[in-house]
C-alpha cells in the first residue's frame, strides 16, 4: 500500500512539474484513463493505452503555466483502488489569476504501474474559484 500511495503522489507531482516522461513511466502500456466523464469538458472521455493517455496529458498541460494537485484525502478502498480528493491550483499562461477547483481521482495500481485511473474536477459542491 505504501508503495502504491507513493506512486500516486509521484504521478501527480510529475504532472505538476510538466514532467511527462516520468508520468509515462508510471503507466501500464494498456492503462485506461477516464477524464471528466459526464461534465462536458473539451477533453472528456475514456483514453486507452499509454500513448493516448500521454497525448491527453500533453494537451491539458500545454496552455498552463502550472497545475498543482494538493491531496486532502487518500483512501484505500475495499476493491484495492484508491480514492484521492483534493484541490487543484492552476495558472493559465495568458492570465495572472490562479484557478482553484476541487478534484477527485480513482486510481488502480498493479505491480507499481497505474492500470486504471479517473479524474473528475469541480463537482463536489463548489465551483472553480479565480484568485
Amino acid at each position: 500500500m505504501t508503495d502504491d500511495l507513493e506512486r500516486i503522489h509521484a504521478i501527480n507531482e510529475a504532472i505538476g512539474r510538466g514532467d511527462l516522461d516520468t508520468v509515462s513511466e508510471t503507466l501500464d502500456a494498456d492503462a485506461v484513463w477516464e477524464h471528466n466523464l459526464g461534465l462536458g469538458t473539451p477533453e472528456e472521455g475514456t483514453y486507452e493505452g499509454r500513448e493516448a493517455i500521454m497525448q491527453l496529458f500533453a494537451r491539458i498541460l500545454e496552455p498552463w503555466e502550472y497545475i498543482h494537485m494538493d491531496a486532502h484525502e487518500v483512501q484505500e478502498r475495499d476493491d484495492g483502488t484508491y480514492l484521492v480528493r483534493g484541490e487543484m491550483r492552476s495558472k493559465h499562461r495568458t492570465s495572472s489569476a490562479e484557478v482553484r477547483t476541487s478534484y477527485e481521482q480513482r486510481m488502480e495500481i498493479e505491480d507499481g504501474l497505474l492500470v486504471k485511473g479517473a479524474m473528475t474536477m469541480g463537482q463536489f459542491g463548489e465551483a472553480a474559484r479565480v484568485e
